[in-house]
């Protein structure tokens, strides 16, 4: 049995996960800061980070002893090093090479977003390849085809905002608490999802391109009203209509571009990853679209689509078995590899 420890801090949550032979969880710990952040409406980086500091030492403590391991069954540490908030990156890049550096364990950089889909690995000991993911999350919404955890090719994706981001905003604007996206989500199951005509942001015009800029401002334009006139009747009923509305252009764009992409990469095996694919209804809608198919669609359970240490422990092992490990030169990137703006 090969334990890989990871750490997870690329935005306001703290994840350490103990994780077996790649897909086994043996103990999990999270810190979150979404109470702290609500009042803001939103993520401050530089609080962030600093609650990172002092959080990760006590996360780390608590997945070791929930795996009923220590450090010196470790055979690697990995870590979430792009993309992200630099400052919140910095915290676990440091804490991993403090930990591998000081006790001789191999050190593993990982990529984020790669690491979102490689969380389909998680209570898996076998995952079919290739195959082609949709990452729908708070800053990405992009598809790629991937041949093996962490060999991922960019196949499209959104062109400015990100699907979770679109979530929180329209939320925020019916005044639900934070984070929206969740709150959406819960709404809109007792909602009718043809109250509001709002127009999709996937064209299906074969490029892939996803844009949700347009779905909020349509969305503004629709609870407000025209110049301010006749606005929406913020009820429960009301609200239970927009946030049905909403979630189901977004589900609509973000399901159609994935079939698309699959059927133009010719494979049979859908997966999704991110906070986004939390979502009931887009969880509902690509079962039902893989059904139709015969497809297969890989889902992480929910609390292994938001950020967590267990899917960066996963593509860590991987990484590792392939000898691809860093040094004590390893810094954090504020923007990554796998995602629009990747590096050369």
């Amino acid at each position: 049995m090969e334990l890989v420890l990871g750490i997870e801090t690329s935005c306001d949550d703290a994840a350490v996960a103990v994780v077996a032979d790649g897909w086994r969880v043996l103990g999990e710990a999270v810190a979150s800061q979404a109470d702290d952040f609500a009042t803001w409406g939103g993520v401050v980086p530089e609080i962030a980070a600093r609650g990172h500091v002092g959080a990760l030492p006590g996360l780390v403590e608590r997945a070791l002893a929930n795996a009923g391991a220590t450090v010196d069954d470790l055979a690697a540490v990995a870590v979430g090093a792009w993309p992200g908030l630099v400052g919140s990156l910095l915290t676990g890049v440091t804490a991993a090479k403090a930990i591998a550096l000081r006790r001789g364990k191999a050190l593993v950089a990982v990529d984020h977003i790669e690491a979102h889909l490689a969380a389909i690995h998680l209570g898996r000991p076998e995952v079919p390849y290739p195959l082609v993911g949709l990452v729908a999350s708070g800053g990405h919404s992009h598809l790629y085809r991937v041949d093996a955890p962490g060999r991922m090719t960019l196949l499209g994706g959104t062109i400015d905002d990100a699907a979770g981001e679109a979530f929180d905003k329209a939320g925020a604007l019916l005044g639900l608490p934070y984070p929206g996206g969740p709150q959406v989500d819960q709404r809109a199951a007792g909602g009718d999802p043809k109250a509001i005509r709002l127009p999709r942001s996937y064209l299906g015009d074969g490029s892939l391109r996803l844009s949700f800029a347009g779905l909020k401002t349509a969305f503004l334009y629709a609870v407000r009203g025209p110049q301010g006139r006749q606005p929406l009747t913020l009820s429960d009923a009301g609200i239970a209509d927009a946030c049905a509305s909403f979630q189901a252009a977004v589900v609509d764009s973000l399901a159609g571009a994935l079939i698309e992409a699959a059927q133009q990469a010719g494979v049979t095996v859908i997966a999704v990853g991110g906070g986004v694919a939390c979502n009931r209804g887009l969880r509902a809608r690509l079962q039902a679209e893989a059904t139709d198919r015969g497809w297969t669609l890989l889902m992480p359970e929910p609390r292994h689509c938001a950020d967590n240490g267990a899917m960066v422990a996963a593509l860590g092992y991987a990484r590792w078995k392939r000898g691809e490990v860093a040094d004590g030169a390893l810094a954090p990137l504020p923007t990554g590899r796998s995602g629009p703006r990747r590096r050369a």
